[in-house]
């Protein structure tokens, strides 16, 4: 059975290049528009998500509170690797982002598709 991966992403058109990429490597993808959609979609499929995909900037709840929120109560969400993609290059945010548990930390500019899915097999393959 294929693995599963969701992908939190606000920009619309990256989302569904992202989900076009995901599927097209063979593994099965949900997404959410945001992270409030991200963390009901955790809840709602426990057990069938493998892995998180998880953009920084976004309006509402942003990627760290994702990630806070996950790893502080993983028997709601799970405890699945999280990859974060975003252009935030701060070193700050980054080193916020591995102390809350991030697996992975990857930059949109920097990558290109086949980089993310290295990154996705990495964890999945």
């Amino acid at each position: 059975m294929a693995k599963t991966i969701l992908i939190v992403e606000d920009e619309k058109d990256l989302l569904d290049s992202y989900k076009e990429l995901v599927e097209s490597a063979g593994f099965g993808c949900m997404t959410a528009a945001d992270g409030y959609q991200g963390l009901d979609m955790l809840s709602s499929q426990l057990g069938s998500i493998d892995l998180l995909i998880l953009d920084l900037m976004m309006p509402g709840v942003d990627g760290l509170e994702v990630l806070k929120a996950m790893k502080s109560n993983k028997e709601k969400y799970g405890d699945i690797p999280v990859v974060i993609l975003t252009n935030m290059t701060s070193d700050t945010v980054i080193k916020e982002a591995f102390d809350l548990g991030a697996s992975s930390y990857l930059v949109k500019i920097d990558l290109d598709y086949e980089g993310l899915v290295k990154e996705i097999e990495k964890y999945l393959g």
